[in-house]
């Protein structure tokens, strides 16, 4: 019984440890935000990753006076020193992956850090089988064990501060090094060919019914990742209020575009609606289509007004 007793006094702070974990990453991907998530969040953030590695590295709390012994104040300064090293190593990789850093990845990443070094640390101190006891809980008061705990926490100290700082510099000089990503965008315009070469002037203002012509579309991916581009092309009769009041799809076109390169495509226009100031026009979208291509909810759009006679 009193085993059993010293145990659970052993994995009190563990199951506290969970238990924040879990609440701070309900509440992060919930409903709930502003004060009442940066209430749960931000001491999460500061300290349980922390802890929970430094109770994986060090699992016997009251013991091991021979050796490194983090009790009280020590133990919560290099969980807070760890907790900030285990931030800036998740920050500074999800900045390389396809999740934002946002609350939600930020505090998921951490919480599987929580989660597993907290189940590492349950399960070394079971291994260890060592029992509280009085004289654990109380400063040892030998000339000899205080020099050797004062000395081991000085090191110990010293190590868990260097690392931190090491880390930190490692990162920052990392992000430094990679090219500066900026703000993400795609260029879209429409040329036409004069005397071999390609300008953005001189599209046609008048065409016949069923008569072709040859325009060119440029599509540039500055979106820093593989895109895939669809572009519709409709010829739309609008009302004088700039309304589409009837629309004919020509054409669609697709393709993927790495990261800085250019789709440039030649195509064939053929009106199949009569009239004057018809719109034609070119719409761009990423990654698919809807049912129904219009103006408001493309990427991108371009267009010249045209007489079919």
């Amino acid at each position: 019984m009193g085993r059993w007793s010293g145990l659970s006094t052993e994995l009190s702070d563990l199951v506290t440890i969970t238990v924040i974990t879990t609440v701070a990453l309900a509440a992060t991907v919930s409903p709930v935000d502003g004060l009442l998530l940066a209430a749960v969040a931000i001491p999460f953030l500061l300290f349980v990753p922390g802890y929970a590695l430094i109770a994986a590295l060090f699992p016997d709390r009251e013991s091991m006076y021979q050796q490194h012994r983090l009790v009280g104040l020590e133990r919560i300064l290099y969980a807070v020193v760890a907790s900030i090293c285990l931030a800036v190593i998740v920050g500074v990789n999800l900045e390389f992956t396809n999740w934002p850093i946002r609350s939600v990845p930020v505090v998921s990443a951490l919480a599987a850090v929580a989660y597993l070094s907290t189940f590492v640390a349950l399960y070394r101190r079971k291994a260890s089988g060592s029992e509280p006891s009085n004289s654990a809980v109380q400063f040892n008061t030998g000339s000899n064990s205080e020099t050797q705990s004062d000395d081991g926490g000085v090191q110990l100290g010293s190590i868990v501060v260097a690392v931190a700082i090491m880390v930190a510099l490692v990162s920052v000089t990392f992000v430094a090094a990679q090219p500066q990503r900026g703000e993400t965008y795609s260029e879209f315009g429409l040329l036409t060919e004069n005397n071999g070469t390609l300008q953005a002037d001189g599209y046609p203002e008048e065409m016949a019914l069923g008569e072709s012509s040859d325009l060119y579309f440029t599509v540039t991916n500055r979106e820093q990742q593989h895109t895939n581009y669809v572009v519709v092309v409709q010829l739309t009769r609008t009302a004088p209020t700039g309304d589409a009041t009837e629309r004919a799809r020509l054409d669609t076109y697709s393709e993927t575009i790495s990261p800085g390169n250019t789709w440039q495509k030649r195509h064939t226009v053929t009106p199949v609606l009569e009239g004057e100031r018809l719109r034609l026009t070119y719409l761009l979208y990423r990654d698919g289509i809807p049912d129904q291509p219009t103006v408001d909810n493309a990427y991108r759009e371009t267009h010249i007004w045209i007489d079919v006679t």
